[in-house]
């Protein structure tokens, strides 16, 4: 029996398989891009499908914006309320449907001691002052021109909606553009604890 020898590539061959497996790995790259809600722009993906997802209950990283009207806002002048601080950009389309869940939220649920908050980051100023204005967004709402705080936060992608306890405690996370349903839901148990 004849032993047969391995087939060597020549050089254009080479080339071509190399070039080969790198489009394979651009293209596993991009898939799972995708499939984490990622995009090309830097920063995080949006996110189109909401869900809760497990948090480590912490003290809320405190910060300190203006305003896009001009007001200062302090995370932690909230305290003794629940704060809802949601993360979101004027070109991310789920943010758009979210914000009037928001602005319902904000205006039912001032008198049990909520605030909803926005902070809205890598974006545009004017794109962002637009959006909030088509949408009729009235509830606080601050550029992060810093880009730190959503990621004291951890934040994944956009939205993402956080509760913080009457103490200043992280206690609720949401990924993801919410529904009504899905905010009462989320609220419900921060709620329904005794005040500090």
């Amino acid at each position: 029996m004849e032993e047969t020898q391995p087939q060597r590539l020549s050089p254009p061959q080479l080339l071509a398989a190399l070039a080969g497996v790198a489009a394979l790995v651009a293209l596993i790259v991009v898939i799972g891009l995708v499939l984490r809600g990622g995009n090309a722009r830097s920063g995080p993906g949006i996110i189109s499908i909401g869900r809760a997802t497990d948090i480590r209950p912490r003290p809320a990283p405190d910060f300190v914006l203006t305003s896009f009207d001009g007001q200062r806002i302090q995370l932690s002048d909230y305290r003794g309320r629940i704060v809802v601080l949601n993360f979101w950009a004027s070109w991310c389309p789920p943010c758009r449907v979210e914000a009037p869940v928001l602005q319902r939220a904000a205006e039912r649920l001032e008198s049990s001691g909520v605030t909803i908050l926005g902070i809205d980051v890598w974006d545009d100023q004017s794109a962002a002052t637009e959006f909030l204005n088509e949408v009729g967004v009235t509830y606080p709402n601050a550029e992060d021109a810093t880009r730190l705080i959503p990621v004291e936060f951890g934040v994944t992608g956009l939205p993402e909606t956080f509760v913080i306890d009457r103490r200043g405690v992280l206690v609720r996370r949401w990924v993801g553009p919410l529904t009504d349903e899905d905010l009462d839901e989320l609220l419900a148990p921060v709620l329904a604890a005794a005040p500090a």
